[in-house]
């Protein structure tokens, strides 16, 4: 069986594509008169395309059993084209033709779906679980013995304080007298918003798939 993954699929949408992948993702979409298919639409193609490569299996095993065409042909002369069809027709009995249900086709496009929204809400949330740029990450740097009046003793106390430092909001930039807001905390900001949107449209049944 081949092994299909993303390009089998665009090629599938848009057999004229013009495009580059970069570990499972597209990274450059060349054809601009075709609108990029998006990341589900392709992961769904992708399922219909391993269901159909599923049915068709019946067909590499009957080539398996077919005869070579010298060998066919032989047993035509000698045994008479009835006995051809007859061994013929017992290896297509012993495998017979399958069609994709379409049922079962619908069951392995949602389950592709919910395994793509499961996986960018994973994402979404470890994003976000990472601190922001413009505020740091504050956290126990030291632990400093002081003396403590209530139990006429030093005790142990956890200083807290910068484990990353906040980035600059504003950076210089050539030509703006005011400089520019920090590119690094911009892009931190919209990848956060991206991750919060994703989180947002995540249906209740596949978050409560990983929290349970």
């Amino acid at each position: 069986m081949t092994k299909l993954n993303i390009v089998h699929a665009i090629l599938a949408l848009h057999p004229t594509a013009q495009f580059t992948t970069n570990d499972g993702k597209v990274e450059e979409w060349h054809s601009s008169e075709i609108t990029q298919p998006t990341e589900q639409e392709i992961e769904v193609k992708l399922a219909e395309l391993k269901y159909q490569e599923e049915v068709n299996v019946y067909q590499e095993k009957r080539k398996l059993e077919y005869p070579d065409w010298g060998d066919q042909l032989d047993q035509i002369y000698h045994s008479g084209i009835d006995a051809w069809k007859a061994d013929i027709k017992a290896i297509k009995d012993k495998y017979p033709k399958q069609t994709m249900d379409t049922e079962e086709l619908q069951k392995r496009k949602d389950a592709a779906i919910f395994k793509l929204q499961k996986r960018d809400y994973e994402k979404a949330v470890a994003r976000l679980a990472q601190h922001e740029l413009a505020n740091g990450l504050k956290g126990v740097i030291r632990t400093e013995s002081v003396w403590d009046d209530k139990s006429e003793s030093y005790v142990d106390r956890d200083v807290i304080g910068y484990l990353i430092e906040p980035l600059p909001l504003w950076v210089p930039a050539f030509g703006i007298e005011q400089g520019q807001r920090n590119p690094l905390i911009v892009q931190d900001e919209a990848e956060r918003d991206a991750a919060y949107e994703i989180i947002s449209k995540t249906p209740q049944s596949v978050i409560d798939s990983i929290n349970n």
